[in-house]
């Protein structure tokens, strides 16, 4: 497994997932290694969650990774909103801050797979991380089965 595998891109994703009437968006950072991705139905996808800190491939932590890979997975990570270059909002005021929630850091991750799964929705995903977001991928489980 190679860090180096791993490309750096941005998409857009939604400022508030809970404002049905605001479609803002921000650039939110992401990783992605297809190079043992089977694309076809039997290749799911491991996305590792960053956490409150900048983003990137968790070069210190690449066992999941590994196990993806052996699995035909593409792979993914994913920069927190607020973190990184992930800025939902020009400034940090507290008005801002009010979107910086695990409810909203969930909806990012669906948004993110909704979009990067448009081939095949119903593809499996195996969501990871270490401590709070590995919380998050356990309340991403519950909460986006």
């Amino acid at each position: 497994m190679n860090p180096d595998d791993f490309t750096e891109h941005t998409f857009d994703n939604l400022k508030d997932h809970f404002d049905f009437q605001n479609n803002d968006t921000y650039k939110q950072r992401y990783w992605v290694n297809d190079v043992y991705w089977t694309a076809d139905t039997s290749g799911p996808n491991f996305l590792y969650i960053c956490g409150e800190g900048v983003g990137g491939v968790p070069t210190t932590s690449m066992y999941p990774f590994m196990v993806g890979a052996s699995h035909g997975a593409r792979l993914w990570s994913l920069e927190h909103r607020f973190y990184g270059s992930s800025q939902p909002y020009d400034d940090w005021s507290l008005e801002s801050f009010e979107k910086l929630s695990s409810q909203q850091a969930m909806a990012d991750i669906a948004y993110f797979l909704g979009q990067m799964n448009e081939d095949l929705p119903t593809r499996q995903t195996i969501v990871i991380g270490g401590s709070y977001p590995g919380a998050l991928s356990g309340w991403f489980r519950a909460r986006y089965p």
